[in-house]
């Protein structure tokens, strides 16, 4: 007699009915004010592992699910209509990733109920510092913020930025892009045209080499449009640095944009991790959770050094390329088309320091970079720096920061523990 087969589904397999036995899987409504790759990345990452059903209807088409019952809720307030939306679920917890809700543009009675809520988001004063630095290190000595009146953004990162250059000798220009909108009552298309005009016409005026910063990725791609507008090559004459390395964005902008990884990815998933902590009846912590950005991520926009020696300019260019490669005076004088001699006095003149010592500073970067986000072993480091063993890593290292790459890590990372 010929047996029956059965027919099993692949989900009866894998996962197990809810019963007494398991715990119902968890609920949890994206109301995000936009779209985020990066941050969304960060929070399915958390919700794989903690088997959650997340709902991004929100996201898509700006309106909270009809009906929906769940068990806490992940929000970026952005306008006033997301707090409007959040105000249909009182009683759930809640993590928000931003400062929307108590910014001075937001009305006093929304901006009362977002006091005290449960926050994760990037660290602002850190991210200006980290952009005033990226341009310190390509010589400018002129620098400039876009400042569009974000409040959440350019309170704090305008002054760490500003303070920054300033302590290096840089000259520090505000654009006040934001109010061309504040005092225009066009509509707002013809507003933003003015805008743009208003734009191009200061970016003519300012001092040469400059280098930008912009709030957002979206805000650099404008500076970039202005620049062509206004007939300035980028990166030579203008150098525009963004913010939230977001690929779509900076990889087929005009020119590919540099910009600052805040780490959206980390940002999402210690939100996510923090709100199944609330859910579990856990308390909240007092002030907001600051993540550090990792880091700026150069592309086009910025790959140039402010000095108005080129051959000098081909000379750092060359260390920045080749420092895995062992090179010394000789072979960065040959690629500049330089005499040993002149390659020094050149470096001496608009670098203040050696050729030896902006080869030893960018492997030092480098390993830096490496030690934070690796789990490589020290003489793999060395290696991948350029440099001929780990003793030479070491003494570099100490001679540059004061610290032992081993010492660095370690402090890194219990630094990235408390936060945690």
């Amino acid at each position: 007699m010929k047996e029956k087969s059965a027919i099993v589904s692949v989900a009866s397999v894998t996962r197990p009915r809810h019963g007494a036995l398991h715990r119902a899987r968890r609920s949890v409504l994206l109301l995000l004010g936009f779209y985020n790759i990066r941050l969304h990345t960060g929070i399915m990452r958390y919700a794989r592992e903690a088997d959650w059903v997340l709902d991004d209807t929100y996201v898509r088409n700006g309106m909270p699910p009809l009906g929906w019952r769940g068990d806490g809720i992940l929000t970026l307030v952005a306008h006033v209509k997301d707090i409007e939306a959040l105000r249909q679920y009182p009683k759930l917890p809640l993590v928000d990733f931003s400062k929307g809700w108590i910014s001075d543009s937001t009305p006093e009675e929304y901006r009362a109920s977002g006091i005290g809520r449960p926050r994760v988001y990037y660290d602002n004063e850190r991210i200006g510092q980290l952009a005033a630095e990226h341009f310190l290190e390509r010589a400018f000595k002129h620098v400039a913020y876009l400042n569009c009146g974000n409040y959440w953004m350019e309170v704090e990162r305008i002054p760490s930025f500003r303070r920054t250059l300033e302590a290096a000798g840089c000259h520090y220009h505000e654009i006040a892009y934001h109010q061309c909108f504040s005092r225009n009552p066009t509509g707002p298309l013809r507003s933003h045209q003015q805008a743009h005009e208003w734009l191009v016409k200061s970016l003519r005026e300012l001092p040469k080499p400059l280098g930008i910063a912009a709030s957002t990725d979206d805000l650099a791609c404008r500076l970039l449009r202005a620049c062509d507008d206004a007939d300035l090559s980028v990166p030579e004459q203008v150098a525009v640095l963004g913010c939230d390395d977001n690929p779509t964005v900076c990889d087929y902008a005009l020119v590919p944009l540099s910009s600052v990884d805040v780490d959206w990815e980390r940002i999402g998933y210690e939100g996510a991790e923090l709100l199944d902590r609330l859910m579990d009846g856990k308390r909240g912590p007092r002030t907001p959770i600051l993540i550090p950005p990792k880091g700026v991520v150069t592309r086009l926009s910025t790959h140039v050094l402010a000095v108005p020696d080129v051959a000098i300019a081909r000379a750092v260019l060359f260390i920045w390329e080749h420092y895995p490669d062992a090179i010394g005076t000789p072979e960065v004088a040959a690629a500049a088309g330089l005499s040993r001699r002149t390659l020094e006095r050149g470096f001496l003149k608009h670098l203040g320091q050696s050729v030896n010592h902006e080869i030893a500073q960018v492997r030092v970067e480098r390993a830096k970079q490496l030690l934070l986000e690796t789990k490589l072993k020290a003489h793999e480091v060395a290696r991948q720096c350029g440099f001929s063993d780990v003793v030479h890593l070491s003494k570099a290292f100490h001679r540059l920061t004061g610290s032992r790459p081993s010492h660095f890590r370690r402090q890194q990372q219990q630094a990235i523990s408390r936060i945690n």
